[in-house]
């Protein structure tokens, strides 16, 4: 099973996450940017999924030591450890200012990251891709939620906003 590593402080989006990945990752949750890096120093992750504002606000400054930009900067400063393999990073702050600084740092770095929306609703169920933005770019696999797949059918599966799975994606069937 691969390893997640989910930084957020926000309890809604954490139990929502604990749900959605339940059983499709070792999923481990840190709510601050200290117990990130300790994680990050101790292990390989297959995801790192990183929120900006944290410590209960809405916009924080990218300069503020807390936010989720200075795991960002801490990378950028050292460079990934030859000793692990660099996890695929997701940037799932709904901050998009912030969200694109981080992303953009990180790949100026050498390392690839990319932009996961976070959704849910209040019953904690997967939006069905309907009114989301458009995340599919040129031939890349954009990871929307979960949903069922319009080409295999596979249901509680990965999807991306045109409702197709990594699997069938990979294999060519796209719009």
């Amino acid at each position: 099973m691969q390893t997640m590593l989910f930084l957020d402080d926000c309890t809604k989006r954490i139990e929502s996450a604990r749900w959605q990945y339940e059983g499709k990752y070792d999923l481990t949750v840190v709510t601050n940017t200290k117990e990130c890096l300790r994680y990050l120093c101790r292990q390989e992750w297959d995801i790192l999924s990183l929120d900006h504002d944290l410590g209960g606000v809405d916009f924080q400054d990218p300069d503020d030591k807390t936010s989720g930009m200075e795991v960002v900067r801490y990378i950028a400063k050292t460079a990934w450890p030859t000793q692990f393999k660099i996890p695929e990073i997701w940037v799932h702050s709904s901050n998009l200012f912030a969200a694109n600084q981080m992303i953009n740092l990180l790949i100026m770095g050498g390392i690839m990251a990319f932009y996961r929306r976070f959704e849910y609703d209040n019953e904690k169920k997967w939006t069905d891709g309907k009114n989301s933005e458009q995340l599919r770019t040129g031939s890349k696999w954009d990871f929307q939620g979960f949903g069922e797949c319009k080409y295999c059918g596979q249901k509680k599966t990965h999807v991306d906003t045109n409702h197709i799975c990594r699997q069938c994606f990979n294999d060519g069937r796209i719009e």
